[in-house]
């Protein structure tokens, strides 16, 4: 059964893959697969470099060179090379040292004094130690108090 076109002349009508490349579906399938998260890893690359704290004015601007001309590799080696995340990580596990230092101090004096016991100066300052970094003294085996994992 041939149909008329627009034109006059007799066409098949369109089957499978034809009506597949003239409707809307396919090529926005291809934009939502490969275009959007290019966009969205560049995006995020681009912010996490302008934002990162620590990074001079030429880092960020060779990586922002890097961005635009290398827009899939660049922010992908970025990323590897400087997870986000990672420097704020760092800094908050190693928090103050000075500060740190000046509180184990005046703990240690207030153990000299008498104030404390042996048994709270020992708690206090293992809280104090471990709490900046978020872990336990020992191993997973010791935490669980050898529990089975």
């Amino acid at each position: 059964m041939l149909s008329s076109g627009a034109t006059g002349t007799l066409e098949p009508p369109m089957v499978g893959a034809e009506l597949a490349m003239d409707s809307w579906f396919f090529p926005a399938l291809m934009f939502a697969i490969f275009v959007v998260p290019v966009i969205l890893l560049f995006g995020y690359a681009l912010l996490d470099v302008v934002r990162r704290p620590g990074m001079g004015v030429a880092a960020r601007a060779l990586w922002l060179i890097g961005f635009c001309v290398l827009p899939i590799i660049g922010p992908l080696v970025y990323l590897v090379i400087n997870p986000p995340g990672s420097r704020e990580m760092e800094a908050r596990l190693a928090g103050d040292d000075a500060t740190r230092t000046a509180e184990l101090m005046s703990l240690a004096s207030l153990h000299d004094q008498g104030k404390l016991t042996d048994e709270e100066f020992q708690q206090a300052k293992q809280q104090h130690i471990y709490s900046a970094s978020a872990t336990v003294p020992g191993s997973v085996r010791e935490q669980r108090g050898s529990q089975l994992l």
